[in-house]
């Protein structure tokens, strides 16, 4: 399993293991899926904590070698079960925090800012939108999800500019919550995720939902024609 399951009392951590950079496959996006499938079956957990397994990545992205050996007309499904799970985690009915243990690129960042809170180690890794510079084009899931967390001003310069954020820059406009010492990154992780859990699990679910709702509604309205043209196919 490339998603890793453990318990700390009502809390689930999913540790993503995908070899050093936790990047993004077919496979990495079943698992994370069979993850999320358990811990919204299981009535004993009341939230989960993403985090990476590899000690200086989170995830950094879709694995584009993978992709470019796997046949076109894969594609198309491929992109859009990842767009499934960034509306999964963003409108999960439990609550979700991030720890972001490292280096946290494109569909990675994507991934935690899906998350209700994210907490970074303070002294290594970056945060970037790295799209422009790979000549990926943006669909308009992405940019609303990132829109929604950063305002659409500062959303607009990080994919515009494809600039690399340290943890202290991250902060600073909204990338991330908080930041902790790398061996305090999990149980601060923890401690977030036990006090969104005491919340009343019914009411949680339906804020997060009303709250959320158009952002989850243009991820999940994604159009397979942009994905194509991104793929530099003609209509």
């Amino acid at each position: 399993m490339l998603i890793q399951i453990e318990q700390d009392g009502e809390i689930r951590v999913l540790k993503m293991n995908n070899g050093a950079e936790n990047k993004i496959t077919r496979e990495f996006l079943a698992d994370f899926n069979t993850g999320l499938d358990q811990v919204q079956a299981d009535a004993a957990a009341k939230a989960a904590v993403i985090t990476g397994a590899p000690e200086k990545f989170f995830c950094t992205g879709l694995d584009l070698p993978w992709l470019m050996t796997r046949p076109k007309e894969e594609w198309i499904p491929f992109f859009l079960e990842m767009d499934n799970l960034m509306r999964r985690i963003l409108i999960f009915p439990k609550p979700v925090v991030s720890a972001i243990n490292g280096h946290c690129f494109a569909g990675g960042l994507f991934i935690a800012l899906c998350s209700d809170w994210r907490v970074m180690r303070e002294d290594k890794g970056w945060i970037c939108m790295p799209e422009i510079d790979l000549g990926i084009d943006l669909p308009p899931g992405t940019v609303a999800l990132v829109s929604y967390v950063l305002g659409a001003r500062r959303a607009d310069w990080m994919a515009i500019s494809g600039k690399r954020f340290s943890g202290k820059e991250a902060l600073a406009i909204g990338m991330v919550d908080e930041l902790a010492a790398p061996e305090a990154l999990l149980g601060k992780a923890l401690e977030v995720a036990k006090f969104l859990a005491a919340k009343k699990p019914d009411i949680f679910a339906k804020h997060k939902l009303r709250l959320r709702g158009e952002v989850a509604r243009i991820i999940a309205e994604a159009d397979p024609a942009f994905i194509r043209a991104t793929m530099g196919e003609k209509p």
